[in-house]
C-alpha cells in the first residue's frame, strides 16, 4: 500500500460515505487521481463496493516490550563511585517494539500491544512508534507504572559494566487486558510475543489464540522458562543455544546437541525452531528440512539489534510462503543489515537493502 493510499484508507473507515470530489478537495488532488486510488484499494481488497466498506487489514500483532534505553558512555576510563563526564543516549527499545519497527520498514502492516506510562518516555514512545507505522491504538496507557526504562553504564571498551531495568508495568498485560482485545488477535495474520510479558499471559494467549500462528522470542534463558507450559501451542521459536538448554533441559553445545533440540521442539507440537548459535551460525528444522547456515558478515558496526531483525526476516518468509532455507536465509540477511548500523535499528532496513547484503555475503549451507 502506498503512503497516498493509506491517507485515503485511513478517511475512508472515518467517513465511508464522502464524496470522491470532497477527497479530492482534502488532499489537494484532482478527482481523476482519487478514483485511481480508490480503484487500487478495491482491487487490494481494502475497500469493497459502494460506500467503500473499509475491510478491516489484517496485521501481524506484537504482543511485549516497549521501553526507552538509557546509555551511558565516558570520555574516558570508567570510574566507579565517582561522577564520570562522558555522553548520554535515549533510543526506543524493548524486543516487541524492535521487531515491529523492523517489520513496519519492510512495508508489512504491524500492531504493537504493551503498556507504557502515562508520562513522557510514554508519550514519545507511542507517537515515535506511530511515526514509523507502527499501530500503537491498543497499547495500555498506565497511570499506575512508569513506561519501562533499562538504564546501561558502559565502560571505555563500550562493553556494560552494570545496568538497571524498570520493567514492572508489563504485568499490566494480563488475561483480562486481552479478553478485551481478542478481536485483533483473532484478526491477526500471525502473533508475536516476546517474554516480558507474564507466564499465565502467554499461557492464555497459547490456549485462546493457537489458531493463529504464535511466534515467540524468548528474550533471555530467565524468561524463557516462562514458554515451558506453552510449547505445544506455539507455531515458530527463536531462542538462542542458552534458552535452549534452559527451556529443554539438555545441552546445546554441539551442532549435534542442537540438532537433538529441534527435534525435541518439533515433538512438542512446533512447527518451526530457529536456533541461534551466535557468531557460528543458526540452525533451522520443520518437519521436512533441517538447515545450518553461517554467514561471514562484514562491516560490523554494532552486535545489538541482530536478532530482533532476524525475528523480523522470519515473519516476512513466512508471509510470502517462503521454504525452510530461504526463510534462514532472508533472515540471516536481516540481522547481518542490522549490524551495518550504530542504531539498534537500521535506518536503511528494507527489502531492498537485504537483497543488498545477501549479494555481498559468502554463506555456508548445509541441508540434512
Amino acid at each position: 500500500m502506498t503512503s497516498r493510499e493509506r491517507e485515503i484508507l485511513e478517511i475512508l473507515k472515518k467517513e465511508p460515505m464522502i464524496a470522491q470530489q470532497a477527497l479530492a478537495d482534502r488532499l489537494k488532488l484532482n478527482r481523476s487521481s482519487v478514483a485511481v486510488h480508490i480503484a487500487n484499494l478495491m482491487k487490494k481488497g481494502y475497500i469493497m463496493g459502494k460506500g467503500y466498506i473499509v475491510s478491516e487489514e489484517k496485521k501481524v500483532t506484537v504482543i511485549g516490550g516497549s521501553n526507552i534505553d538509557l546509555q551511558g558512555f565516558p570520555n574516558e576510563s570508567l570510574k566507579l563511585y565517582d561522577s564520570n563526564p562522558g555522553k548520554i543516549e535515549t533510543s526506543l527499545g524493548g524486543v516487541g517494539r524492535n521487531i515491529s519497527e523492523n517489520l513496519a520498514k519492510l512495508d508489512i502492516p504491524v500492531r504493537l500491544i504493551s503498556a507504557v506510562g502515562n508520562d513522557f518516555y510514554g508519550q514519545k514512545l507511542i507517537k515515535e512508534s506511530e511515526d514509523m507505522g507502527i499501530d500503537m491504538k491498543s497499547s495500555l496507557i498506565s497511570d499506575s507504572y512508569p513506561t519501562s526504562m533499562y538504564l546501561s553504564i558502559m565502560d571505555e571498551q563500550n562493553d556494560m559494566r552494570v545496568a538497571i531495568s524498570q520493567m514492572e508495568i508489563y504485568e499490566l498485560i494480563d488475561e483480562t487486558f486481552i479478553q478485551e482485545n481478542q478481536l485483533l488477535l483473532k484478526n491477526a495474520n500471525i502473533i508475536v510475543l516476546d517474554t516480558n510479558i507474564p507466564k499465565k499471559t502467554i499461557d492464555y494467549i497459547g490456549m485462546n489464540f493457537s489458531d493463529i500462528p504464535i511466534f515467540v522470542d524468548p528474550v533471555s534463558s530467565k524468561k524463557a522458562m516462562r514458554l515451558k507450559d506453552s510449547l505445544k501451542y506455539i507455531h515458530t521459536i527463536k531462542p538462542n543455544r542458552h534458552e535452549v538448554s534452559d527451556l529443554l533441559g539438555i545441552p546445546a553445545d554441539t551442532i549435534d546437541d542442537i540438532r537433538k533440540a529441534g527435534e525435541k521442539f518439533l515433538e512438542k507440537g512446533l512447527k518451526q525452531v530457529f536456533i541461534s548459535m551466535g557468531s557460528e551460525g543458526v540452525f533451522a528444522c520443520d518437519e521436512k528440512i533441517e538447515v545450518f547456515l553461517k554467514a561471514k558478515a562484514k562491516d560490523i558496526k554494532s552486535a545489538t539489534g541482530a536478532g530482533d531483525a532476524f525475528m523480523a526476516g522470519i515473519i516476512s518468509s513466512y508471509l510470502k510462503g517462503s521454504q525452510l532455507d530461504k526463510a534462514c536465509t532472508y533472515a540471516t540477511g536481516a540481522s547481518l543489515t542490522a549490524l551495518k548500523s550504530y542504531s539498534t535499528i537500521n535506518p536503511a532496513m528494507s527489502e531492498s537493502e537485504i537483497e543488498k547484503t545477501l549479494t555481498d555475503i559468502e554463506f555456508e549451507i548445509k541441508l540434512y
